[in-house]
């Protein structure tokens, strides 16, 4: 481990091994406290630093999302490091130092047994979630902060750089790749992620396309152009929701798309600028945008509420967990809200906001998400 490294994990101020056991100070918060929240439907049961950002980062972000991985909360954050986390504790139990920070979502490979995580350096691991230990990497182009999409016989990860690979899980072997120009001039901060679709993978791009690719072969099967309503800031960041054989995308000036997945068909168009990812949900849509908030609207297109957010900052995509919405906000924190009605009933801000999604287990109904101060917190839904 170097000493950067050892110095951004606090919690590990001895210094451990890159792979191996580690003590970290979990301190559990009095439950008879003032609470920081309103409403009481989230409580603090344990809260763990992975990265000391300092008094000289006035700005702080850590955008990393873990996944429950065989006993394990696996996730990284900027310090340069994959950690293994006691979801009942917050004790690391293990840490693992890479050679980029990680702001990507963790997708566990349940049937493979391995954890994916992306940096921003362009490396792509899979982690073994019981030691640590990594078990293969692939050096990419473009910063990898998506989560990888996982298929029965590859795993496809997509990057900054606007490429889709496809590797063998085994290995990390290239299969094959896809990727199209940037266009000129200003883009977009952010890129979409790929979509498995029976033998299709769908995945935007920033020039405006929307594509099908052969699973297998990555072949293109069809492509859209979105870029019809605008010709400027028409990038297709967001990775495409699907329900049955229609698939909800945007373009970040064209506004919200529902398109036939099966030959790129437009059903409807929904024109509210910078829509992000889309959660669909029994029989409503979810989405953010930025200068509008979060809205719910019908499968065919028209919108039922919406909720404004103007000092939340960038929100992450609306995750359903039963009655609410949770999601976040990089400046306001984390958001609880009444998925019927929209009413804001909550927010978690521990200082700084939070930009990571959180991660949900439906068995404990317990929270856990990674503050841009560097904390992890578990947070108990009541």
């Amino acid at each position: 481990m170097t000493g950067a490294t050892r110095s951004a994990l606090v919690a590990l101020a001895l210094g451990v091994a890159a792979v191996g056991c580690a003590s970290a100070t979990v301190r559990r918060l009095d439950e008879s406290a003032t609470s920081p929240h309103r409403a009481g439907i989230l409580q603090i049961v344990w809260r763990t630093t992975l990265h000391d950002h300092g008094l000289f980062e006035p700005a702080p972000e850590e955008c990393a999302s873990g996944v429950l991985a065989n006993g394990r909360l696996v996730l990284g954050s900027r310090a340069s490091a994959i950690v293994g986390v006691a979801p009942e504790t917050g004790h690391l139990d293990w840490v693992t130092s890479v050679s980029g920070g990680i702001d990507s979502e963790a997708r566990f490979d349940q049937s493979r047994g391995q954890v994916y995580l992306g940096a921003d350096d362009g490396t792509f691991y899979a982690v073994d979630p019981a030691s640590g230990k990594i078990r293969w990497t692939y050096h990419g182009k473009g910063a990898i902060e998506r989560p990888a999409e996982i298929g029965p016989e590859l795993v496809y990860v997509s990057s900054a750089a606007d490429r889709v690979v496809a590797l063998e899980p085994g290995t990390g072997k290239w299969r094959w790749q896809y990727e199209r120009d940037m266009p000129e001039g200003f883009t977009i901060h952010g890129y979409a992620g790929p979509r498995l679709h029976g033998a299709q993978l769908l995945a935007g791009f920033a020039d405006g396309y929307f594509v099908s690719l052969s699973a297998s072969s990555g072949e293109v099967t069809w492509a859209k152009s979105l870029a019809a309503a605008s010709d400027q800031f028409v990038d297709v960041d967001t990775t495409p929701a699907l329900t049955d054989d229609l698939a909800y995308v945007s373009s970040y000036s064209g506004g919200l798309y529902a398109l036939d997945a099966r030959d790129g068909t437009i059903r409807w168009r929904l024109g509210i600028e910078g829509v992000g990812d889309v959660t669909a949900a029994s029989d409503r849509l979810y989405f953010v945008a930025p200068r509008y908030g979060l809205h719910a609207a019908h499968p065919d297109g028209h919108v039922l509420w919406r909720q404004g957010l103007s000092e939340a900052g960038d929100l992450t995509h609306p995750m359903v967990v039963g009655d609410y919405l949770i999601f976040s906000g990089s400046r306001g924190g984390l958001f609880v809200v009444d998925r019927g009605s929209g009413a804001l009933l909550e927010i978690f801000n521990p200082g700084q906001g939070v930009c990571a999604t959180a991660t949900y287990d439906p068995a404990t109904r317990r929270l856990y998400v990674l503050s841009n101060s560097g904390s992890l917190y578990a947070l108990n839904m009541i």
